[in-house]
């Protein structure tokens, strides 16, 4: 085999067709799994590159801006090249790679098509290069860059010729009808068609101006919806699918910022055979069965291999540093001798080891950039060669933030810093670790200083889920922004956390202030019927809060259950309406999951309460419960209804503590 570097510009600047051979598989991609994830990556690179621009016109030198970070894309294998003689195209087998280069050529083909209306002729004679094979070929399918299997030609020649979103719609409907009764089925458009109709709409956004994982407008108090998850439901709902927010003025200079990524950050290995290299037993190697190799298990071997090349003790450091890294048990599994980092965790949508986790922050924390966690290691590997590292001290500072890590994994409400990642662990929010780890670099965890930093960091979040903000971005505000600032300017220091948080604005950055705070607590619907995870720590933390200085000391019990004090079933009987109304009952269904109709009661109890009036529950809660959240119930007399202005008046109640707990200063 003789390998070379490529990149996603130069698969297709060579006019040669890539044939896929017929025993592999047709297209598979998926938009979830696949399409959009390396969208995602274009867009990275993309901003890297524009960063890296607007730091050098401004006269900013370091590191990190000396080199364009590279993405690798995977490797493709590709049989020789054969020339089939005058009139016919040059082809080369696609052994491996096949989903890859199908994928980048229906992005180009997409890519062609948004950048028709750019009316620049430089782009849209770069695109005739990279889409099709020129030349008086005898045969139409040699203009083709390539050529699938039988199983998806047909989509590959329409995508390459009908050359617009409509003619693409109309030739690939959802819905088809029977010729005989008359009746339109429906079904789903072929992989192919559904890649290339999202990266068309992508495209037309990002040359908008517009990031995939901005949000939608949100619609009579539907979900949170990004413009990437729209145009997928767009994609499978609709015959011609909605581009949404799009400013009809598409930007050039961002078309030709994009091709400039595409050929310069991202890298991609081909094989290609010799002439005794067995094609098809080279592809059932490569696809063979065999134990999956992660991130940590592939930085390991990186960072071992360069320490016995450069002569070190690998013995030493291994038993010193990763030892325990790899025979760790986890004593709360109930496998016996489970390893504690090797078991997987759910984070976001995504599930990973703990070590891949781990890495994973540590890598953010280094470079101060996203990335992924299937895209750590080229990560960690790039910024380990940036420069020569010490490797015991390294992977020392690896081992000290595993520590503090496994804090965040599992975490004890004993001290300030492990009930600010009980916390955060509840809100599902992790995006901020490397920033902690770079605060724990600096200072000693119950430090004033650190305490400070947390405390400030668990108000702007909880503040923000409570306004019910957007947490999209929050990568690019912990990690280049904040993090990225702290390191530049050397700072570690609380006053200086503040300052940056302070300093964020818009609803997408804003730290609420005391008025929209308690706006949004007195009216966020605090119970939303999926996670209970989130209110349950709020209404703990309120619990937490509500003792006396003698009573702080005792951590809130874990598997509290959520009650509603005016139950989910409420009815008229016994919890009457004074005015029975479509609008009274509106208001109240809506109070029912605020945070004044909601409090906390061990399992046991909340099944003995049940949905009876209001007098019989109160004097269960007052008589049997022990929380402090409850003492407000037992002030109230028998006869005391609980209505809506009930409801609101706990809510003014409780803002006061929540305001103590969370403070923006």
């Amino acid at each position: 085999m003789q390998p070379t570097k490529t990149s996603v510009v130069g698969l297709f600047t060579v006019p040669q067709q890539y044939l896929v051979p017929i025993f592999q598989r047709g297209y598979v991609w998926t938009l979830e799994e696949q399409v959009k994830p390396l969208w995602e990556d274009i867009v990275d690179r993309v901003e890297d590159l524009a960063r890296r621009r607007e730091n050098v016109a401004k006269g900013i030198e370091s590191a990190e801006f000396k080199q364009l970070r590279t993405h690798f894309l995977g490797t493709v294998v590709l049989g020789q090249a054969v020339n089939p003689g005058f009139g016919h195209a040059t082809t080369r087998e696609v052994i491996d790679g096949q989903q890859r280069i199908t994928t980048l050529q229906i992005f180009f083909l997409a890519f062609r098509d948004v950048a028709k209306h750019l009316n620049d002729d430089f782009i849209n004679s770069v695109f005739e290069t990279y889409t099709r094979n020129p030349g008086p070929y005898q045969n139409q399918k040699d203009h083709f860059k390539v050529w699938p299997t039988n199983v998806g030609r047909e989509e590959i020649v329409d995508l390459a010729t009908l050359g617009s979103l409509a003619a693409v719609c109309k030739r690939f409907p959802l819905g088809i009808k029977n010729a005989e009764t008359g009746k339109v089925a429906k079904h789903q458009r072929s992989l192919m068609v559904e890649a290339y109709l999202f990266f068309f709409a992508m495209l037309n956004l990002h040359l908008a101006g517009k990031r995939y994982d901005d949000l939608m407008p949100i619609v009579n108090g539907g979900d949170e919806q990004t413009l990437a998850d729209a145009v997928i439901r767009s994609i499978r709902r609709d015959e011609a699918i909605k581009i949404p927010l799009v400013d009809p003025a598409l930007s050039a200079e961002r078309g030709t910022l994009l091709l400039e990524a595409l050929d310069k950050a991202f890298q991609i290995m081909a094989l290609q055979l010799d002439e005794e290299d067995d094609p098809q037993i080279i592809f059932e190697t490569l696809n063979a069965r065999g134990a999956q190799l992660y991130p940590s298990d592939l930085a390991r071997n990186f960072v071992f291999l360069q320490a016995t090349r450069k002569g070190e003790n690998v013995d030493q450091l291994y038993d010193s540093h990763w030892k325990e890294f790899d025979e760790k048990v986890d004593a709360s599994a109930s496998a016996k001798g489970a390893k504690f980092w090797k078991k997987e965790e759910r984070q976001g949508r995504l599930k990973n080891s703990r070590l891949d986790l781990l890495l994973y922050h540590y890598v953010g924390l280094r470079t101060q950039q996203e990335t992924k966690v299937s895209h750590v290691f080229e990560e960690f590997k790039q910024w380990w060669q940036s420069e020569n590292r010490a490797t015991d001290g390294e992977l020392a500072r690896l081992v000290l933030l595993a520590k503090h890590f496994e804090m965040f994994l599992a975490p004890t409400q004993g001290t300030r810093y492990g009930l600010f990642c009980y916390r955060m662990r509840a809100l599902d929010m992790s995006t901020m670790t490397p920033l902690v780890f770079y605060l724990l670099e600096h200072h000693e965890p119950e430090s004033p200083e650190f305490l400070q930093a947390i405390g400030d960091l668990e108000s702007y979040l909880v503040r923000r889920y409570v306004c019910r903000l957007t947490t999209q971005g929050y990568n690019r505000i912990f990690l280049n922004r904040i993090l990225g600032d702290l390191v530049r300017k050397k700072k570690s220091d609380a006053g200086s956390l503040r300052t940056a948080l302070l300093e964020l604005g818009g609803p997408s950055q804003v730290w609420p202030d005391d008025a929209t705070f308690e706006e949004h607590w007195k009216s966020m619907r605090l119970y939303r019927g999926g996670g209970k995870s989130a209110p349950r720590m709020i209404l703990e933390a309120l619990e937490r809060k509500s003792r006396t200085q003698k009573q702080e000391s005792s951590a809130v019990q874990e598997g509290l259950s959520i009650e509603h004090v005016m139950p989910q079933k409420w009815t008229p009987e016994a919890w009457p309406l004074a005015i029975d109304t479509p609008d009274t009952r509106a208001d109240r269904n809506r109070l029912l999951h605020t945070v004044g109709n909601l409090t906390l009661l061990t399992q046991a109890m909340n099944s003995t309460v049940g949905n009876g009036s209001f007098s019989g529950k109160r004097g269960e809660i007052a008589g049997n419960s022990q929380f402090q959240l409850n003492v407000y119930f037992q002030k109230m007399s028998d006869s005391a209804p609980w209505t809506e202005d009930s409801i609101r008046t706990r809510s003014d109640v409780l803002f006061k503590l929540a305001k103590d707990i969370w403070p923006k200063p």
